[in-house]
């Protein structure tokens, strides 16, 4: 059984900091939410295990889906589905986003995927792993 949890504005699930309100121990693996204040983006990927969500909260973003490139600014919303290339960056100096996977990884993927980002064969690896392919 799933434990009920709430967490006030400032913070964040133990294991992984205040942008992670929900992992995949958290949610028995139905989903990831973090809040993310960013300056930079992902080049074109695939994701071939879950459904990735964007909602912009702060900024403005480039994003590209399939052969579409559109600007989303505060208020909008993003949805990537499973196999289908998509890409994206913070259009100025930062954006802040409210990310989410269905069914949740994303949290333990970026924390090993940037724990990984020096040694390029080893960050490789974790993509795979994780069903991530870079185009």
């Amino acid at each position: 059984m799933l434990t009920p949890y709430i967490l006030q504005p400032d913070e964040g699930l133990p294991e992984f900091g205040s942008g992670v309100k929900a992992s995949k121990n958290s949610t028995g693996g139905n989903l990831s939410f973090m809040v993310s204040k960013t300056t930079g983006g992902a080049p074109m990927h695939v994701h071939e295990r879950e459904d990735e969500y964007f909602f912009v909260l702060a900024g403005r973003l480039t994003v590209t889906i399939g052969e579409e490139k559109s600007e989303v600014g505060e208020g909008g919303f993003v949805f990537m589905p499973r196999g289908v290339p998509h890409d994206w960056d913070v259009i100025g100096e930062e954006a802040t986003v409210i990310l989410m996977t269905v069914p949740a990884m994303l949290e333990e993927f970026l924390h090993e995927y940037h724990a990984a980002f020096a040694d390029p064969d080893r960050r490789d690896r974790v993509a795979t792993d994780f069903g991530i392919r870079f185009l």
